[in-house]
């Protein structure tokens, strides 16, 4: 049986379609709702309560985990009321979701912080009379004012929601690298070293490459993975994307820009390269795995050797060799030397393709994902 994934957008949040182990898919007749509830921020909130409401029956409620995720049981297909509720956040409510036959779908939402309305009502008997005011001082020459002024904070212009969902994520660096600049220093305080969302800085580029008003740009940190003490010529390079700025002024070699999105900490010194926004995709159908022509794990999120579900990685296998967005993959390895029976691992889904590497979304797993396993591409 192949199980149908849609993907919901809320509000400003990112969409990330999951896969499903086949042996965990939910009965031809049943559906799924799963999905990750974050702040304004994009920060996961954990112990959200979230109340599947169908049009006749019983309410299901769930509670999101530590990342932010929840997960349905098996639901029957029809009309449903989705709310989410955490103290101190905004409630949301998601009205006539449609869940069909056979279906996982993905309902991602942001909650934004509650207002707060606070009355104080004093009472008090009325003070006494002011004393007499005394005699008027003689004039004296006014003194010249000087009005400080805290420089005028920049308003980026809005970048939609569906552009964001490729901003974030490790990555295999290049040999040929895209770097226009990168990071000086805080516009406002220039002591400070580590930045974050609405933060101004300034660039140590310009007009002199182009740079104008208006352009986005994403921030990159290049790391070393593997064995540290090999030299650095012969280790492989990672990536790891820290968010996306915004220019706002551009003079002939510095320009100033916001931060308008993080993916992790901002610091002096990170690169900055053009910003390509990858378009919408779907999640490929389950297809065979090709475990005769494996690939491999070849590095974690933020240089990390291990992954769990949802977590991002990197594999050995990109556009040239025929990998796709959307595209599902089985994590593997063998028992018995290259060739002995194969276990499986994890199930992933490629989310980001580059010549020679994708980053891939663990989906689910028996076991930790290391970097040297194997991975089968479905085709």
């Amino acid at each position: 049986m192949i199980a149908h994934v849609r993907s919901f957008f809320a509000g400003a949040v990112l969409v990330t379609s999951v896969a499903a182990l086949a042996a965990t898919q939910p009965a031809a007749d049943d559906a799924r709702l799963t999905g990750r509830v974050t702040d304004g921020s994009g920060a996961a909130l954990p112990g959200v309560t979230v109340t599947v409401r169908p049009a006749e029956g019983a309410p299901t409620v769930l509670v999101t985990d530590g990342v932010g995720q929840f997960t349905s049981p098996a639901l029957r297909p029809g009309i449903y009321q989705i709310t989410f509720e955490l103290t101190a956040f905004e409630s949301r409510t998601r009205s006539a979701v449609e869940l069909r036959q056979g279906e996982l779908f993905i309902l991602d939402q942001q909650l934004g912080l509650a207002s707060l309305a606070e009355t104080v009502q004093v009472v008090a008997d009325a003070p006494p009379p002011p004393p007499p005011p005394p005699a008027p001082a003689p004039p004296t020459p006014p003194e010249p004012v000087v009005q400080l002024t805290a420089p005028r904070r920049p308003e980026p212009q809005p970048v939609p929601a569906e552009l964001l969902a490729s901003v974030c994520g490790p990555g295999r660096a290049s040999d040929s690298s895209l770097t226009i600049g990168k990071l000086l220093a805080h516009r406002d305080e220039p002591g400070r070293r580590l930045y974050g969302r609405g933060d101004v800085l300034v660039l140590d580029v310009g007009t002199d490459i182009g740079l104008e008003a208006g352009q986005n740009l994403v921030v990159r940190r290049r790391f070393l993975t593997g064995d540290r003490s090999k030299k650095a010529s012969t280790s492989l390079s990672g990536e790891q994307t820290a968010g996306l700025i915004q220019i706002v002024e551009a003079a002939e070699s510095t320009s100033v820009a916001v931060v308008v999105y993080t993916c992790g900490e901002l610091f002096a010194g990170d690169t900055v390269e053009p910003f390509d926004a990858l378009p919408m995709w779907t999640a490929q159908g389950l297809r065979t795995p090709q475990y005769d022509d494996p690939g491999h794990i070849i590095l974690g999120d933020h240089g990390q050797t291990l992954g769990a579900p949802r977590q991002l990685m990197v594999i050995d296998r990109g556009a040239t060799q025929g990998a796709a967005r959307g595209q599902r993959l089985t994590i593997f390895r063998r028992s018995l030397g290259e060739r002995g029976p194969v276990i499986q691992i994890a199930d992933a889904i490629i989310i980001a393709v580059r010549p020679e590497s994708a980053t891939i979304r663990i989906e689910r797993s028996s076991d930790a994902v290391t970097v040297g396993d194997l991975v089968a591409l479905h085709r």
